[in-house]
Formats: structure tokens, sequence, C-alpha cells
């Protein structure tokens, strides 16, 4: 096998707006350097966030990804270790990690063992937990860390291929397709639902239908206001050049007060005509001002009640699906398309975090049935303000605290909620 050609171009994939403005991904030409490696994880990283939320991901692009993602750590393996004459002495170094990564890396002399490779994946999975904490996730050392698997892995698969015969090729078209299949859990929902007659097809139908009209109309809407609001601010501006023009004339009268009596009766009367008139602009202004606000007040109603409604249709969506469990209730979102697992608001705690328990137990109509979820007590509170229900059982408007006996009726409110989203 010869080493990785110095001008060969890796291309990533075309990537969708809302990724591009995490990290831009250039063609790699030759080795791929630190930075480039790091683009590709952190838009990696972005990308199976969105997948997260039921129907706003795009499982291909995390497929296309991954697979840019190998080429280039395959680039970096080849310039740095097949040009090795004695493979059985290659000495693999693994990065400095953290403190707070309780798992201890050692250099790997040859080809790394079953067990080896089993404490490298370890320490990647325990570090990718802390992603969501930056103060204890560096991106250099997550690239080092990744790229530091990718070897051991492709040491012992190079020591397997000169020890056996190489096996049957497969082909690639079923390799992607099989992957498609399995990273697009939404496309077999909506199948599900398109095989039960009278119910999942009409459902989705209907939602997408009533998305689409209040979509249109909302944006229309949304647009008129909008371009109202300029058209007062323009005005709004004009009127306050022509009143600092009129100040400006205003000054020079004053300074020409100190001439002869004759002309500073004069000069003053002119002074009061234009102080009225300045007067009469700025009340203008300040009502044209006034009223500029008040589509962007209308503006803002609309985009809340558009937020609604996507959230409904989401658990629409979610509740049409046959054969619910009790994990639907992590795939709920809020006003904000968060899920629990997702929110600072719930410390990223989902329902099957819970340890099952008498004291703990909340009652859920899932699917037309009781199942028995679980709660702590002490997290009541974070999740009705997840989904913004019991504002009157808290101590304050910021708080997270329930008021003290309001345990059982929080209790209550939780569950009438969620039955009615899954039910």
């Amino acid at each position: 096998m010869t080493s990785h050609p110095t001008d060969q171009v890796l291309s990533p994939p075309e990537l969708p707006p809302y990724l591009n403005s995490v990290k831009e991904l250039k063609p790699i030409i030759g080795t791929p350097n630190n930075d480039q490696l790091i683009a590709i994880l952190s838009i990696i990283r972005a990308a199976q966030k969105v997948a997260e939320i039921p129907g706003m991901g795009d499982p291909v692009l995390v497929f296309r990804l991954s697979e840019h993602l190998f080429d280039a750590q395959m680039a970096r393996y080849r310039s740095k270790y097949l040009a090795t004459t004695f493979p059985e002495n290659t000495t693999y170094t693994p990065p400095a990690l953290p403190a707070h990564v309780p798992v201890q890396l050692e250099r790997v002399v040859g080809t790394p063992s079953e067990e080896e490779v089993m404490r490298v994946q370890d320490a990647v999975r325990l570090y990718h937990q802390f992603s969501k904490i930056p103060s204890m996730f560096d991106s250099h050392t997550n690239m080092e860390l990744t790229q530091y698997l990718f070897d051991v892995q492709m040491a012992r698969h190079m020591q397997r291929a000169r020890q056996t015969h190489v096996p049957k090729p497969i082909s690639r078209a079923n390799v992607t397709r099989t992957v498609e299949q399995a990273a697009d859990p939404i496309k077999d929902l909506d199948a599900s639902a398109t095989n039960n007659p009278g119910t999942g097809a009409r459902v989705a139908e209907l939602a997408q239908s009533t998305l689409d009209a209040r979509l249109s109309d909302s944006i229309e809407r949304s647009n008129r206001l909008a371009e109202r609001a300029n058209e007062l601010t323009e005005r709004a501006n004009l009127l306050i050049e022509r009143s600092n023009v009129i100040a400006e004339r205003s000054n020079q009268l004053v300074e020409k007060s100190s001439q002869p009596a004759e002309q500073s009766n004069k000069h003053t009367d002119r002074f009061n005509q234009l102080f009225e008139r300045l007067n009469r602009h700025l009340e203008g202004s300040a009502q044209l001002a006034k009223e500029s606000t008040k589509p962007v007040e209308k503006l803002g109603e609309v985009l809340v009640n558009i937020n609604k409604v996507l959230v409904r249709i989401q658990h629409a969506i979610i509740r049409n699906h046959k054969g619910n469990t009790l994990r639907a209730l992590d795939c709920l979102v809020n006003e904000k398309g968060e899920t629990p697992a997702m929110s600072d608001m719930t410390d990223n705690v989902t329902f099957a975090d819970f340890f099952t328990g008498p004291e703990h137990l909340l009652s859920v109509v899932v699917d037309g049935t009781f199942q028995e979820a679980s709660i702590y007590d002490s997290f009541l509170g974070q999740f009705l303000r997840f989904y913004g229900l019991g504002d009157a059982l808290f101590e304050s408007a910021s708080s997270t605290e329930l008021s003290s006996g309001n345990e059982e009726n929080a209790r209550s409110r939780l569950r009438e909620y969620l039955s009615s989203c899954l039910g």
C-alpha cells in the first residue's frame, strides 16, 4: 500500500446554512491539519444534536459527514504510519487527558490488544459526555482522542489483513442504503402511520396542510406588518432630521440675539415660531415612533402562535405513532423546540433517568392505556417550567422551586399535560 498522496483532495459534503454558521468546511488538499479535523468534528456534533429532534435532522448528511471524517483520519494515519518499515515496532502515543476523565491511557507498541482498544473507546465515550459543559470539553483534545482511537483500530485492522485472506467485497450501494434506512427513524414512523388506513395518513396530511396554510398566512401578515413598521420608522427619521435642522437654526438666532434691540424683537418672534414648530415636529415624531412599535408587537404575537402550532403538530405526530412506550415522553419538545435531554432547565435529565418507586410514580396515558412513569419531587418544578405549566405553583415567577405543599398538585398537572400529548 502506498502512502497518502500530498495532492489528493478530500471534498466535504454540501452543508445547509444553519451548519455553515458553525464551521465552514473547505476541501482538504493532502494531509489534514488539526483545525480541519476539529472543524469536521464540530459540524458532526451540531448535526447530531439537530438529528435528536424528531423530524428535524438529516441522517444522510450525518452519514456523509462521518465518511468525510473517516477519509480525513485515514489520510492522517497513512501519512504518519504506513511508511513504517517494521509495523510491529510502531508506537501509538495517546493524548493527555484532563483529570475529570477517569481513564488512564498508555502508549501502545506494535499491534494493540482488545483491552487497549476498549480502554480508548471508554475514554472517548466518557469525554463526549462533557461536550455540553464548555469548561470541561476541549475541541483539540477531542480531536486528538478521536484520531488516537482511529489509529489503534486501524492498526488492528492492518494486522488482521496481513494474517488473513481479503474477504469478498460488500456492495457499497447496499451499505449506503442500509445506513440511510437505519438512520432515518422518522421516515419509518411516517411509513407506519401510512400503513394504518384511515388514521395515520389522514392525520399527517391534515397536520401538514394546516401547517402550510397557517404558516403562509402568518408569514404574509408578518411581512405586511414589517413593511408598515419600516415606513413609520422612515417617516419618524425624516421628522427628526427636520427637527435637528430647526434646532440648528434656532441656535443661530440665539447667537444673533445680542445684536441691536430693534432686531432682537424680530429674532425673538422668529425664534418662538421656530420653537413651536420644533415642538410640533417632536410630538409628531414621538407619535410615529409609538405607532411603529405596534406592528412589531403584533409580529411577535404571530411568531408565538406559529411556534405553538409547530409544537402541537410535533406532539400529534408522536401521538399518532402506534406502539408508543414511555420512551415517547422524552421525545416531546417544548416551545423552544427542546427535548428534556437538550435543556439546561431540566439539567439534561430525561424521564428514563428516574428510578421507579412508589413515591415517584407518575401515571400517564400512552396510546390509550395507563403506563407508570417516574419523576422525583425535586425535579417536578424544573419539568413544569420546561413545559411552561403551573405558574401559580411556584414560589416566584422566575423560580423552579415549588411552593410548600404543592408537590401533589404539580405531579397532577404534569400527568394531565403528558397524557394529553400522548393519550
